[in-house]
């Protein structure tokens, strides 16, 4: 998939975006009602189009970079059945059910308190692959982008560092500064899958600076990680690294019986060859 356009989300956050040459980007018509203008008149008053309202969510999703098959996450899609109400988490001794909701009510809060703008700390969920954990971090971001006008990013994270690294090798490819830049400043950073990648001290240099920056300019963070804080991700990261996150983020935790992304597989077969019959 296209990795996200940092100029583009520069621009939108510093209010700097030029418009196009009505000369030299001539395409075709999108809306017939009025024919691209934003109004149409109704007798002898100009009126505003809806097409306007669509087009600027549509902007707003493109500029995110959540990828396509994650646009339909939504909170009101997460679902539970998926988590054991029997089986408990060892040391909480909570089930995984009980761990989801706690972690679905957090996420969904989160979401509110930025879109009412009130200062509130990031998220960090962890949890193994196929947990939930990417559905849930698009659900937030799905949520604040249709109800709110602040730009976000959605990045994965290790397509962010090849981005970066391809930044050197190549001239056609957008500077290094560019691509930390629309990380480190953009109000709200999704940073999904961190610790999915053969981290050098390049990488963590990287991945500290961003999380640095937010830190000390109180900009929101959600991470998804499928590695323990005080374990594995320390020995990738760092342990400054890792004591920023800590500070910056409440954590989170989905434990399932299954890979959730297994399960949804199967249960699409087993409809398909269904209908079949």
């Amino acid at each position: 998939m296209e990795f996200f356009d940092p100029l583009g989300i520069l621009k939108q956050m510093t209010g700097t975006g030029t418009k196009a040459n009505a000369e030299s980007d001539k395409k075709t018509v999108e809306c017939a009602k009025c024919q691209d203008r934003g109004i149409y008149m109704e007798g002898d008053f100009a009126v505003p189009c809806s097409c306007m309202a669509q087009k600027s969510l549509a902007n707003k999703f493109k500029n995110c970079q959540i990828p396509k098959a994650m646009l339909g996450h939504s909170f009101d899609r997460f679902n539970f059945k998926y988590y054991s109400n029997s089986l408990k988490e060892p040391n909480s001794q909570r089930t995984y059910l009980e761990i989801a909701q706690k972690t679905f009510h957090y996420a969904r809060e989160f979401a509110r308190s930025f879109i009412r703008g009130e200062e509130t700390e990031g998220l960090l969920i962890q949890g193994p692959v196929g947990s939930g954990k990417t559905f849930l971090a698009c659900c937030i971001a799905n949520f604040i982008l249709q109800n709110c006008e602040k730009p976000i990013l959605f990045i994965i994270v290790p397509d962010l560092l090849e981005k970066i690294k391809a930044s050197y090798a190549n001239p056609a490819y957008l500077a290094e500064h560019i691509l930390v830049e629309a990380a480190s400043e953009v109000p709200l950073l999704i940073m999904d899958d961190l610790g999915a990648h053969n981290y050098t001290e390049w990488t963590q240099n990287k991945i500290y600076n961003i999380i640095n920056y937010r830190v000390n300019n109180q900009l929101p963070t959600v991470i998804t990680t499928n590695l323990d804080l005080s374990g594995d991700l320390t020995k990738l990261l760092g342990e400054r690294t890792v004591s920023r996150i800590e500070q910056m983020c409440y954590p989170l935790w989905l434990e399932r019986e299954y890979n959730i992304r297994e399960v949804i597989r199967q249960e699409k077969i087993a409809k398909h060859i269904t209908g079949l019959l």
